[in-house]
């Protein structure tokens, strides 16, 4: 299953928690890794990811441990390749 995942900042991280949320996310980044196939930042912030998940669920897991989640809004797309659509 291959979705796009767009996080973009919802709410300011607090700075007393911005250090622990930002190593939170390279853990977590380097923990789901293998099943990123484009990853990347946006110059204002946030930024998004094509992953290949087995289901659903392993992606609600992946987007519900990511440390930024609270302070962001998260847009999912599942899609095909367009010459499979």
């Amino acid at each position: 299953m291959k979705a796009l995942v767009i996080g973009r900042p919802k709410f300011q991280v607090p700075p007393e928690v911005a250090p622990m949320i930002t190593q939170g996310a390279i853990d977590w980044y380097e923990r789901y890794k293998d099943s990123f196939s484009e990853f990347g930042t946006f110059m204002g912030g946030g930024g998004f990811a094509i992953v290949d998940v087995p289901d659903a669920e392993t992606l609600n897991k992946m987007i519900s441990e990511m440390p930024f989640v609270t302070f962001s809004e998260i847009t999912a797309e599942l899609y095909v390749e367009g010459d499979l659509g």
